[in-house]
């Protein structure tokens, strides 16, 4: 069964414009069988006002106003030259609805206007059978077709404007994950070539005086790459899935940062890991800033302060998630000034609303202070 098609606009405004002249022409012309002694023959004239009064509804829709002007108008005229009205007025009031519907509250009061001075018009012309009690009535009738078409309007206007916020939200949710999917591929990036341009130099230095030690280096290249190669398909999976599930293996967390600092230790910066209090109640999202936080700073350590030694401590309680890595490297002076990890770092901090501290440790080298608060009966 093939489902219904709703028309176009342009084929219901036909299809409208159409029904409102035939009915207007055959309830008109037909004259009066209540009173028909009251109204005039239809004639040339009669026709040409019913036409001018039906044939503008067929662009209702553009010129709502300028057709209902013209409408009321020209059937004022034809009932005040006595010819019987017909259908007339009930294509006014649908008029009137149009105009309510697709203009503006100006637009509509001067209609509503021009349509209280046809009635008052129609009343002083001593138009047949309309006397006060049909000019409240009918007031009232325009009165609820012009408010039923401005609550319409409203009501659409209501609909695109929650269309419109929820494509803005969706569109800020896009930009927000293409932010983050990019921290992390440079985040991975960053850390696995820094590793693998350390070790790829020592293997070089040593091949010929220490084949062991250059053999040493080059299976952790190997390790590295697979690893990062790992991580980055899982990032082009959360891309592809829909669902936003990662395809491949989950997002890195707390529980691999032993196997971080034990990365980076073989190659060539000897990591201290310590942790105090318990961060198995450490949210998801929080768990994986804090990685990629301790891996930004191992990196830098690794790759610009010459360093020897690296202590990253972690200290959970309260809804408090504190991130210490210090080195004995050259300071401030061997940190990078520019690039995106020092800002990846910020904006991840940001987004937890904690703090984010970096410059020279207490004893020397270059240290890294990171804070993020978390609800623990969330998490829980």
């Amino acid at each position: 069964m093939k489902r219904w098609r709703r028309p176009t606009p342009w084929a219901l405004d036909l299809l409208t414009g159409t029904v409102i002249v035939v009915a207007g022409l055959l309830t008109t012309a037909a004259g009066s069988d209540s009173s028909p002694d009251a109204y005039r023959d239809f004639d040339g004239i009669g026709l040409v006002l019913v036409l001018a009064a039906t044939l503008p509804y067929y662009a209702r829709r553009r010129a709502p106003t300028a057709v209902f002007a013209v409408s009321t108008v020209s059937v004022a005229i034809f009932m005040l030259r006595d010819y019987d009205e017909g259908m007339l007025p009930f294509m006014l009031l649908f008029g009137a609805y149009t105009v309510g519907a697709y203009r503006g509250a100006r637009e509509v009061a001067v209609s509503a206007t021009l349509m209280g001075a046809a009635l008052v018009a129609l009343l002083a012309g001593d138009v047949p059978d309309f006397a006060a009690g049909e000019l409240v009535s009918t007031a009232a009738m325009f009165g609820v077709a012009f408010s039923v078409g401005w609550t319409m309007q409203s009501r659409h206007r209501l609909i695109e404007a929650n269309e419109k916020e929820q494509l803005a939200a969706a569109q800020r949710a896009a930009a927000d994950e293409r932010l983050r999917i990019a921290q992390e591929l440079h985040d991975v990036v960053a850390h696995s070539l820094g590793v693998i341009a350390v070790q790829a130099g020592a293997g070089g230095r040593v091949m010929e005086s220490d084949p062991a030690e250059a053999r040493r280096s080059f299976e952790n290249i190997a390790r590295t790459s697979r690893s990062a190669l790992t991580e980055i398909r899982w990032l082009l999976g959360e891309v592809r899935n829909p669902d936003g599930s990662p395809a491949y293996t989950p997002a890195p967390g707390l529980a691999d940062l032993p196997r971080l600092a034990h990365q980076v230790t073989d190659a060539g910066l000897r990591v201290d890991l310590k942790v105090d209090g318990d961060v198995a109640d450490v949210p998801r999202g929080v768990g994986l800033a804090a990685y990629r936080i301790v891996q930004e700073a191992l990196t830098n350590a690794l790759r610009h302060a010459d360093a020897y030694r690296a202590v990253v401590r972690l200290t959970n309680g309260s809804g408090l998630l504190s991130i210490d890595v210090t080195d004995d490297g050259r300071g401030p002076n061997g940190a990078p000034s520019r690039g995106h990890g020092l800002v990846g770092m910020r904006e991840r901090v940001a987004v937890y609303g904690g703090s984010l501290s970096v410059g020279a440790g207490p004893d020397g080298g270059f240290r890294v202070a990171a804070s993020l608060p978390y609800d623990p009966e969330r998490s829980a």
